[in-house]
């Protein structure tokens, strides 16, 4: 008797191991060829978690191998998320690697690629390199879709006239963001109108910041001839609050109908001082620039910016910048400077718009901000004021497509139960499911003993 229940034991036990090594080879089969052939589900309901259709395309269709690199701080707060990010890129296709740097631990390499800031991802494509603009989606696949096209767009900045230089590294200077274009794999040159005939064939954006001498009447035929021709101009003006005459150029514009009286916006709720009006995420007028632009930016000294229908027949104005109600405009700038119901006009107050030609044909684009200084080194980093610089810049050169993905929210989703719902979890949980797994492991121990 005491031999067969050893003999049975035995048995039961050979029969464990053996279904034990079944299904630890079983295990190592479906992880082999999981290793190889991945499945990924995304079962949130917005998506959040999946590429979107543009992304999975431009990624279908990318010819040659792209590597992303990120140099992140071994704290950084963003590091799971971007590598996240990473990963899904690396699954949807073969021709994308990606590379995590500490730039802490590998400062040499950080040096060669560039690297000031932590939390900076680089884009590399057949010897070229460009940053993305943010650690999101839209942001990877627009540095994507620049690094893939063979043409890049070139920017030329106007000098000659006191304009805020892209060679100048001071505070007033704009080689932050000259740099920044750069790196965004856009080409950047300066302009001096005076000693040429026209602006360049290859100018796909001619910028003329802060202007504080008039132009020659040479400068403007340029100017008029470019605009006629279909030509993208971003122009930057600030109030005449010196001795400079100013650019001349608010009179040279009003034939476009932009209407740039001289005097300040005045806006007492901003943190900031009253001549620096600021506008906060969701007060942006509703246009493709700041469709989903969700950055605080801040004007220092500005003016306004409207439409004259008389003047600008042909013509038509899109304001995207535009103040509160609680904002004022003086052109009283002589005195102290303070709020006079009597005198100045009370806001809102446009500041900035676009300014196309009624004729469809003619690809004309005109944007003017009535304040300069809010892209300058000592400001273009803070807040959004870099972010809508570029946003100008990539629209006028027809780069729409790069921030048209819109990010994912995730919805929030509440559970609501009832009081009888609340209870027959606890019972199940607490009572029911704890007392069947004691019956079972009882019968089973009773029934061993019997053995």
């Amino acid at each position: 008797m005491k031999n067969q229940s050893t003999q049975r034991a035995m048995k039961h036990g050979t029969n464990s191991l053996v279904a034990v090594a079944i299904f630890v080879a079983i295990l190592s089969i479906v992880n082999f060829i999981l290793a190889r052939h991945e499945l990924r589900f995304d079962f949130s309901d917005s998506g959040t978690f999946s590429l979107s259709g543009q992304t999975e395309s431009i990624l279908e269709n990318l010819q040659e191998e792209v590597t992303i690199t990120g140099f992140f701080a071994s704290q950084s707060k963003v590091k799971a998320r971007a590598e996240d990010l990473f990963k899904n890129y690396t699954h949807q296709t073969e021709k994308v690697r990606y590379v995590i740097v500490d730039p802490d631990k590998k400062p040499a390499l950080a040096q060669q690629y560039g690297i000031t800031d932590y939390d900076t991802v680089i884009l590399e494509l057949q010897g070229r390199r460009i940053a993305a603009r943010a650690i999101t989606e839209e942001g990877l696949t627009s540095a994507l879709i620049r690094i893939s096209r063979k043409e890049k767009k070139t920017f030329y900045f106007v000098e000659g006239h006191g304009e805020h230089s892209i060679n100048d590294t001071e505070q007033t200077g704009y080689s932050f963001l000259g740099d920044t274009l750069v790196s965004q794999g856009f080409i950047v040159k300066t302009l001096p109108l005076l000693t040429k005939n026209k602006v360049p064939k290859d100018a796909d954006v001619v910028i003329i910041a802060g202007a504080k001498r008039p132009f020659t009447q040479r400068e403007r035929d340029s100017l008029k001839h470019y605009l006629d021709d279909g030509g993208q101009v971003f122009f930057l003006v600030d109030p005449e609050l010196g001795d400079t005459g100013g650019s001349g150029l608010e009179s040279f514009f009003a034939d476009w109908g932009a209407k740039l009286d001289n005097g300040l916006i005045l806006d007492p709720s901003s943190g900031l001082g009253i001549t620096i009006p600021t506008l906060n995420p969701g007060a942006y007028l509703s246009h493709v620039l700041t469709e989903n632009f969700n950055l605080a930016t801040f004007f220092p000294v500005a003016r306004a910016v409207g439409f004259d229908a008389k003047l600008g027949k042909g013509y038509r104005f899109d304001p995207f910048l535009e103040t509160s109600l609680e904002t004022w405009f003086t052109q009283d700038i002589s005195g102290d400077l303070s709020i006079d119901p009597n005198r100045d006009r009370q806001g809102p107050i446009s500041f900035g718009g676009v300014f196309y030609a009624s004729d469809e044909t003619n690809k004309m684009r005109l944007v003017i901000i009535g304040d300069s200084d809010f892209a300058s080194n000592s400001t273009a980093r803070s807040a959004g004021n870099g972010d809508l610089f570029q946003n100008v810049l990539s629209w006028l050169a027809d780069e729409g497509d790069l921030v048209s993905i819109r990010p994912k929210e995730i919805p929030a989703t509440t559970l609501v139960l009832s009081a009888q719902q609340m209870n027959m979890i606890f019972s199940v949980s607490v009572l029911i499911l704890p007392l069947t797994i004691m019956g079972i492991g009882l019968y089973i121990w009773r029934g061993r003993r019997r053995l």
